[in-house]
């Protein structure tokens, strides 16, 4: 099979696993159900795909860049620094919404060496997006920053602080539910209220 035609149909498997994950859950989807949807034989995904564990981390990386694209364009051609983190915030809101029956939060607490790296790498991701905005809003003026990289770090550290210390009933074989997630948010932006006004020229 050609490399063209390979990647196609691993990207046709991806949108399928990803349609029946976002409508009911990950755990609760079977391979077969996959299968079917495709018309093709289980087999044919195995062929691409280990198991139901590695289909669902990709499935989970796809969205994944997809939502680092989209805070990467937030954070390019800044009007205002604080309106695009308050946006940065949206996106996860919106994120999070869209995708919670994908199991997120109990991927989140996989330690294996795998994901602890991709975590590491996300986290940076992350820094770095915070850092192009909080530079733009010391160009601009908005913002009185010395150290632009080391704010975005204490910024984001803090905001995955909530994100982690807010839930105070979730089990690790739970998602986060809409109340949960709104809870997290309101508080996000409650600190980022406070931040910025720390930081503000």
């Amino acid at each position: 099979m050609h490399t063209e035609a390979k990647d196609e149909m691993r990207d046709k498997i991806l949108e399928a696993a990803l349609k029946r994950f976002t409508h009911y859950g990950a755990s609760k989807t079977t391979m077969n159900e996959i299968a079917d949807d495709l018309h093709c034989s289980k087999a044919s995904l195995y062929y691409y795909f280990p198991d139901k564990k590695a289909m669902h981390t990709a499935v989970l990386m796809k969205i994944a860049e997809a939502y680092f694209q989209a805070m990467e364009k937030e954070a390019k051609d800044v009007k205002s620094a604080t309106t695009a983190l308050y946006n940065i915030i949206d996106l996860r809101k919106d994120f999070i919404s869209k995708f919670c029956r994908l199991e997120i939060f109990k991927i989140i607490q996989d330690n294996s060496k795998f994901f602890l790296e991709e975590k590491k790498k996300a986290k940076q991701r992350e820094f770095n997006i915070h850092t192009d905005i909080i530079k733009a809003g010391i160009a601009s003026g908005e913002f009185n920053v010395k150290d632009p990289v080391l704010t975005a770090e204490i910024l984001v550290q803090a905001l995955m602080g909530l994100r982690f210390s807010v839930p105070d009933h979730i089990r690790e074989d739970m998602d986060l539910d809409d109340e949960m997630m709104d809870n997290i948010i309101d508080k996000q932006k409650q600190l980022l209220e406070i931040f910025i006004k720390g930081i503000k020229a």
